[in-house]
């Protein structure tokens, strides 16, 4: 008997976009692309392994969000990329808002 399937409870939106992946304990970050968000998590495209359970900083390079996240799942994806489910605590600012700018006076 196998275990039920779990499903999420929000979609993800297949969105493709430039993130800043950072690693609080040594401070070491990636450019890295999405393949599809939520408000709760990312699926991610990088060139590095990361660990499970590991804790990162993510910002989106062209919107305005940014998270402390949990990697979830770190899986092969090429011969040179691995994927990366990222489930996001306690977001600010969304996917694809641009960040305002001070006005200048």
């Amino acid at each position: 008997m196998s275990a039920p399937l779990l499903r999420r409870a929000e979609t993800r939106i297949p969105m493709r976009m430039f993130v800043r992946l950072s690693n609080p304990d040594t401070g070491t970050f990636e450019i890295a692309t999405t393949i599809d968000v939520s408000s709760h998590g990312a699926r991610v495209v990088t060139k590095n392994v990361w660990q499970p359970n590991q804790d990162v900083f993510v910002r989106s390079i062209r919107g305005n969000l940014h998270s402390r996240a949990r990697v979830a799942h770190c899986e092969r994806y090429t011969d040179d990329s691995y994927t990366l489910g990222l489930e996001l605590y306690s977001a600010s600012g969304d996917w694809a808002t641009p960040a305002k700018l001070p006005r200048r006076a």
